[in-house]
């Protein structure tokens, strides 16, 4: 299955969905934050307009986790923050998917030899495995530190 990135060339060279072959479709504000408001995922949501056209969605999951969505109508990406961390490049129709996945959990962190770099996947149904990597110094969010805690065995 295949992967996209944050990387800017990974991004660049990957903008069509897995599921079909076409283009991810842009997103429209309106329909974004009634789609957020209405999936029923967070115990509260907040739309801060920061600019025509442009919305900061402030979101409380019962897992305790708090997210900030960045979106802008015609694009095809958002922005995530969650603990301080962002998710840059996350395609506007899968949002919901992606933020789900991330509060059950179901997200892969590896670390290279140093432990220096650690590279993050948040698996998502059809669409292969949206990956970002960056360098740390012991600043490991909460969630990365359950996800590296999780027992990694493979199934058999």
């Amino acid at each position: 299955m295949g992967f996209w990135s944050a990387w800017r060339e990974n991004r660049r060279s990957l903008k069509r969905s897995l599921r079909t072959g076409e283009p991810w479709p842009e997103a429209d504000v309106a329909e974004f934050v009634a789609a957020v408001e209405a999936s029923g995922l967070f115990e509260s949501t907040e739309a801060v307009t920061v600019a025509p056209g442009s919305v900061d969605l402030y979101l409380e999951a019962p897992t305790g986790q708090a997210f900030v969505v960045m979106v802008a109508d015609g694009s095809d990406s958002c922005r995530i923050i969650c603990d301080a961390y962002v998710f840059d490049w996350v395609p506007a129709c899968l949002v919901l998917e992606f933020l789900r996945t991330v509060m059950a959990g179901e997200i892969e962190v590896d670390f290279s030899t140093s432990r220096r770099r650690v590279v993050l996947g948040v698996p998502l149904t059809g669409e292969g495995t949206w990956r970002d990597s960056r360098w740390f110094h012991d600043d490991l969010a909460p969630w990365e530190t359950r996800a590296m805690a999780r027992d990694r065995t493979p199934a058999p």
